[in-house]
């Protein structure tokens, strides 16, 4: 049986540590099986995962798990998970609009202020949005949670979320990546996030900017921003912080992938 990227992750450390030059684990298995990078490259592999690697190399040299063919693997996977979903039933929780397209069942909901459809079997970006492949497997993790809560607004940290240690050292590593590219671009930092939809708020009373973002309808980022303080030896500090109800919406690795998503637009024509 061939291994896909989703079946070789589960065997990871899913430390997100970045050691093997990738943001996360989930995207070192993807470019492992679909692209060819070297497995060794985990400098943490478990000795039955090592075991692994004659197998992908094999599927490699076969063309089996490689680029398409992998990626439908990953949302077969999820469209079956949301096969049985009643769309109608779920559109409210998840702040989106329930339709049907010839007998087909959909949700309409704005992702990066963008609209999507999210059918049983597809994914239809709107106008605008060049998709990663991996944005369906996030909107699709985001539909089958069904929205049961709605978000209390009560922020918290990452590191506060149930079993989010090991994952933690991802998410500050990107803080503080955010922090250095902000340093000195205030202003530009701060007309780039109202162009992605950034509403200024007043959370903290001492920080330089603080912007609230809405990738998902019921699942608001926060980003805090505070400048360097040299004279009181205070280095750039950002943090993201969530809704205390947003692990109801998705897993902690799709919340990274949609934390870094927003990065790389905010960063994306920072001058």
């Amino acid at each position: 049986m061939a291994i896909s990227a989703l079946e070789l992750f589960k065997y990871l450390p899913r430390t997100n540590c970045g050691e093997c030059g990738f943001p996360t684990c989930l995207a070192f298995a993807t470019q492992v099986v679909v692209e060819g990078a070297e497995l060794a490259a985990c400098p943490y592999l478990p000795a039955e995962v090592q075991a692994l690697a004659g197998t992908i190399k094999s599927q490699q040299e076969n063309g089996v798990g490689r680029k398409r063919d992998n990626l439908a693997i990953a949302l077969k996977f999820l469209q079956e998970k949301v096969a049985p979903v009643d769309f109608a039933a779920v559109a409210p929780g998840l702040g989106a609009e329930f339709g049907e397209e010839e007998g087909r069942p959909y949700l309409r909901f704005r992702y990066f202020c963008r609209p999507v459809r999210v059918f049983k079997d597809e994914v239809q970006y709107g106008q605008g949005l060049v998709p990663n492949p991996w944005d369906a497997i996030l909107l699709y993790n985001y539909v089958a949670s069904g929205g049961h809560r709605r978000p209390c607004g009560q922020w918290v940290k990452f590191q506060d979320l149930p079993n989010s240690v090991s994952k933690t050292k991802t998410l500050l590593r990107l803080q503080k990546q955010l922090a250095e590219a902000i340093t000195g671009k205030v202003v530009a930092f701060a007309r780039r996030a109202r162009e992605l939809g950034g509403n200024p708020v007043m959370v903290s009373q001492d920080a330089t900017l603080q912007f609230l973002f809405q990738p998902l309808p019921s699942l608001p980022i926060l980003l805090v921003f505070h400048e360097a303080e040299p004279e009181e030896h205070f280095a750039a500090e950002a943090h993201f912080l969530f809704d205390a109800q947003v692990m109801d919406y998705l897993d902690l690795e799709s919340l990274l992938f949609l934390v870094e998503r927003l990065m790389d637009q905010l960063l994306e024509h920072l001058v």
